[in-house]
């Protein structure tokens, strides 16, 4: 891509290059409702597993259950997530993606996901079914922190900061590529459920 410089005389022009995107989508009211409960009978059902020290504190559904969003009691979000995947990929400029693997994880107070990206993957999302207000935030890593090494930073702009911090809510989404490194801060509150998937570029 080309940067156009003004033609006419100017005294600066400014580029904000090589962007990441990240998205955030809230999902409808009874979309919400819905799978609150459908999510619920989930956890009751499932034999949930404790996360290794060296992730996290919490628990998941990943080594028993890792298409979470294939089962048929999930289609309907699944397609709903499937219509923002598109329009993500649309906004970035990529290639179409499904979804691949899929799994709930939950944390209780103190809770948390050790910082992490996504191998293998093209775009990862993080639906909130069930979040308590204040719930801990879900943390991006600038991917551009360590060639900056020599800097000083005298105030946080969007040039400066090392990490964006984002408040989840019930029923939001957050979209992201999955070679950003991220980590959830400890939860101060009673429950934080996340439905997690990774993607794949269709018919590759």
């Amino acid at each position: 891509m080309k940067v156009q410089i003004p033609d006419q005389e100017f005294r600066k022009a400014e580029y904000r290059i090589f962007p990441t995107l990240i998205q955030v989508h809230q999902l409808d009211f009874d979309t919400v409702r819905t799978y609150t409960s459908v999510v619920n009978a989930f956890l009751d059902d499932c034999d949930m597993d404790t996360w290794p020290d060296d992730i996290g504190k919490g628990t998941t559904s990943s080594r028993q259950v890792m298409n979470l969003l294939h089962l048929n009691e999930f289609a309907n979000l699944k397609n709903l997530i499937d219509e923002r995947l598109t329009e993500y990929c649309d906004d970035a400029g990529l290639g179409p993606v499904e979804i691949g693997k899929s799994w709930v994880n939950q944390q209780v107070q103190e809770g948390y996901v050790a910082s992490h990206r996504h191998e293998l993957s093209i775009v990862s999302g993080a639906y909130y079914p069930m979040v308590d207000e204040g719930s801990g935030s879900f943390v991006v890593e600038s991917p551009i922190r360590t060639p900056r090494m020599a800097e000083i930073h005298n105030k946080t702009t969007d040039f400066t900061a090392n990490k964006m911090e984002f408040e989840p809510k019930s029923g939001m989404l957050i979209l992201f590529p999955s070679w950003l490194y991220h980590y959830s801060l400890p939860n101060k509150t009673a429950n934080r459920v996340t439905i997690s998937f990774n993607t794949f570029h269709k018919n590759s």
